[in-house]
């Protein structure tokens, strides 16, 4: 059995893809890179909670989307439909389209990637190719907020319930439910940050010195030979597709 890829490598798929995809001048040719991208969730273990946590973060941006652009896109030449200050035309549906399936298709990438990646692992490689220890935490960190921010709103939801909350109904009551559940999320979460910059601070982040690390780092040349021909391949081509544009 091979073993998993470096999560470098994974790293660099998934930032090479947003670059690309926020370069794709198009909207239609994201379209089978969506599909492909959700194909690819599908087969994750955890792929009902990947796919909540994607349209969670999709759908309202893609109705606002749709709504300011393709609403009250002021440059639009083709007018479809009109009331009052608004007008429904094709170029401001184009654009909206465009900018949806771009952030849908980055944010798909890197829920692929972080399904994918030990946060750990990921903070020793970084340190292992040289990043500063503080740089590696802050990606760990990112890397960690949507899982952090998930587990806490089910401890939320799971305290509720058994205090007898009702978290089932209309959209309206769950939307009460929900601003109920983002205030102690987020202040569970910031309250966080003071205890990680005090364990941060005891390890010795701020030196100077370089940590040894205690996991080894198993990183092949052909996967760092394929990192490098990828960001150059992914360079070029955002650089032709900018210029076309």
């Amino acid at each position: 059995m091979a073993p998993p890829p470096e999560p470098l490598t994974l790293l660099t798929v998934a930032v090479c893809l947003a670059i690309l995809v926020f370069t794709v001048p198009v909207w239609w040719w994201l379209c089978p890179v969506l599909l492909g991208l959700l194909l690819l969730m599908a087969t994750l273990n955890n792929r009902r909670t990947i796919f909540s946590v994607w349209l969670v973060m999709m759908l309202p941006f893609a109705a606002l989307s749709f709504l300011l652009q393709g609403l009250f896109f002021p440059e639009a030449l083709t007018s479809m439909w009109e009331f009052g200050p608004a007008r429904v035309t094709s170029d401001g549906l184009q654009l909206a389209a465009l900018i949806t399936l771009r952030v849908g298709s980055a944010i798909a990438g890197f829920l692929i990637f972080l399904a994918a990646t030990f946060p750990p692992t990921l903070m020793n490689s970084l340190t292992h190719v040289g990043v500063h220890p503080k740089i590696s935490f802050i990606v760990m960190s990112g890397v960690t907020l949507i899982p952090t921010f998930h587990s806490k709103a089910n401890m939320v939801l799971l305290a509720q319930q058994a205090r007898g909350v009702a978290t089932q109904g209309s959209w309206l009551y769950r939307m009460k439910v929900l601003i109920t559940v983002v205030k102690p999320v987020t202040l569970t979460v910031l309250s966080q940050v003071g205890d990680r910059a005090f364990a941060l601070e005891q390890r010795g982040f701020g030196s100077t010195v370089r940590p040894t690390i205690y996991r080894p780092v198993n990183f092949p040349r052909t996967e760092k030979a394929a990192c490098v021909a990828l960001i150059v391949i992914t360079v070029s081509t955002a650089l032709l597709l900018v210029a076309v544009q």
